[in-house]
């Protein structure tokens, strides 16, 4: 028999300031923090908090790629229409 019970994971609800201070701080003293994440939050919550720093991580990227995409493809528009 395997039970298996899924964890509540508090970092999902998290507010954006209290993840933003957490974020910047982690990164911040970052080989320290890891250690201090494993000690005091455990192996699980330390697991957690790392996926929803690459969630956060990634979810940045993808939007810095849309506004670049974005003004690019108008810059290009613009330039088009003066030149024609």
């Amino acid at each position: 028999m395997n039970n298996i019970v899924k964890e509540k994971d508090d970092f999902k609800n998290i507010g954006l300031i209290k993840f933003w201070i957490m974020t910047t701080l982690f990164f911040t003293t970052f080989p320290l923090s890891l250690f201090f994440c494993l000690i005091f939050l455990g192996p699980n919550k330390t697991k957690q908090f790392i996926f929803a720093l690459i969630n956060d991580f990634l979810q940045t990227l993808f939007i810095i790629f849309m506004i670049i995409f974005a003004v690019m493809f108008f810059l290009i528009d613009y330039l088009g229409t003066i030149f024609n």
